[in-house]
């Protein structure tokens, strides 16, 4: 099974940037994955989750990603109650023998390592909250690039990748009606920095400034600042170009 990080674990995507349902603490067959709650702890016993479960859904839906290389699938840390906060959120893998802390971003998103020994003793995936208020789940998102530029026709095809990602993994009749209409730039609620440059085939700027909408289409995070690209309003050639690198990208879906 390799210790090298491999596959984001399931997930946004959309996500939109995509919902994907929870984890659960045990450890079912990873194509039940897409059904699964996780079950959590009281306050001196934090929230926790199975890690070959988690394993599992992360070989599961790198089936989903593999071929669609313009998005990842990543676990997350989401809210009960959608505005509450996530940062200083910390995940530890615990075992026998394991010991790993796992960075958390400030979306909530993680990338689990597959780690033989882990899965071997079925390591326990632990979040620093006491019971009730977050869960593990999974998110598609699409993947941000390092120099900052995008492509119109590729985040089109992110879209349509992350919308056909979601389908293929267990949301096909709940998208069954729905077609890519733009993609999410989000940030953190307020940020004043917030901002995307259109930069068009024929020379002209058109910058896109934020609304407080919800991040992703699922509506299980609260309010954020979120910079909208919809297809419809703009040429189908041209750049796109953030001002500050994005949290996450996401889907808009109409």
């Amino acid at each position: 099974m390799g210790s090298n990080t491999v596959g984001k674990l399931m997930a946004g995507a959309a996500l939109a940037l995509a919902g994907l349902p929870p984890l659960q603490a045990a450890a079912p067959a990873p194509e039940a994955a897409a059904s699964q709650e996780v079950q959590v702890q009281g306050a001196l016993d934090p929230e926790w989750g199975s890690y070959r479960r988690a394993y599992g859904a992360a070989a599961f839906f790198e089936r989903f990603t593999r071929t669609r290389p313009l998005i990842q699938a990543q676990m997350q840390v989401r809210p009960v109650a959608p505005d509450a906060p996530l940062s200083g959120l910390r995940l530890s893998i615990s075992g026998a023998k394991t010991r790993l802390e796992i960075p958390v971003d400030a979306m909530g998103l993680a990338d689990i390592p597959q780690l033989k020994e882990a899965y071997d003793e079925d390591a326990v995936i632990r979040l620093n909250r006491p019971k009730g208020l977050y869960y593990f789940a999974g998110r598609y998102t699409i993947k941000p690039r390092a120099d900052g530029v995008y492509e119109a026709a590729t985040l089109r095809e992110a879209c349509e990748q992350l919308i056909d990602a979601q389908r293929a993994s267990g949301y096909r009749a709940r998208l069954f009606f729905k077609k890519c209409a733009g993609v999410k730039f989000v940030y953190p609620r307020g940020d004043a920095a917030a901002a995307v440059d259109f930069h068009g085939a024929d020379g002209s700027t058109r910058a896109l400034l934020p609304a407080e909408l919800t991040p992703f289409e699922d509506g299980s995070m609260g309010l954020y600042s979120v910079v909208v690209y919809r297809f419809a309003d703009l040429p189908a050639k041209g750049q796109l170009i953030p001002r500050t690198p994005p949290m996450a990208i996401g889907t808009l879906y109409e």
